[in-house]
């Protein structure tokens, strides 16, 4: 009982520093707002986290985890290596969408803090580029695209993402996230499929 205790504990606050975060940003963000928004006390902050700083990271790599974990999960229910790359895109995009206050820690809040969490950003990215590239390598070796640098093309679609990302999150009209997902799904998809046609004209 104790230790699911403990767990309930470390998961409401968690929870609760992802509204002060999303809220506050990391700057103005202080640990007695998310003591307060989790109904516990400093004392128990501190007994889960030794600072805000760990517990922003903790959530950071909580949503890429989540990501990695949904992604691979989405891709072993599709077949052919097109269709696997539509159901990565389709994961990293819905995923973001389902969870708009992370993502707005991952793309907005986490921008510019100093060297730590911009390692913890490029380590992100860099796991998100390798599901990408996997998959876009397995499409170009049976054929399915014409030969890519799949590396580059996998940064490409995770820089165009987290463009249309911040811009959205950030914009006065408050566009929906997931209104983002089949538009930017197709343009990138449809954009492999152009070079394949053009290749075999």
């Amino acid at each position: 009982m104790r230790n699911r205790d403990k767990e309930a504990t470390h998961k409401r606050i968690l929870d609760a520093a992802m509204d002060v975060f999303s809220e506050k940003g990391y700057t103005n963000a202080l640990i007695d707002d998310i003591a307060k928004e989790s109904k516990t006390s400093k004392g128990a902050f501190y007994f889960h986290f030794p600072s805000k700083k760990a517990i922003f990271e903790a959530l950071l790599q909580t949503l890429v985890q989540r990501i990695v974990r949904d992604v691979e999960d989405a891709i072993d229910s599709r077949h052919g290596a097109i269709d696997k790359i539509e159901g990565a895109l389709h994961t990293v995009l819905g995923t973001f969408s389902r969870h708009e206050k992370a993502t707005r820690l991952l793309f907005v809040e986490a921008t510019g803090l100093g060297k730590i969490f911009d390692q913890h950003v490029y380590a992100a990215h860099r796991q998100f580029a390798n599901l990408i590239a996997k998959h876009l390598q397995t499409a170009v070796d049976d054929g399915s695209i014409m030969p890519v640098d799949v590396e580059l093309t996998a940064y490409a679609w995770l820089g165009a993402i987290h463009e249309a990302l911040f811009m959205t999150l950030l914009s006065p009209e408050k566009r929906s996230l997931d209104s983002l997902t089949d538009p930017l799904c197709s343009l990138l998809v449809n954009s492999l499929r152009r070079q394949s046609s053009s290749a075999d004209s």
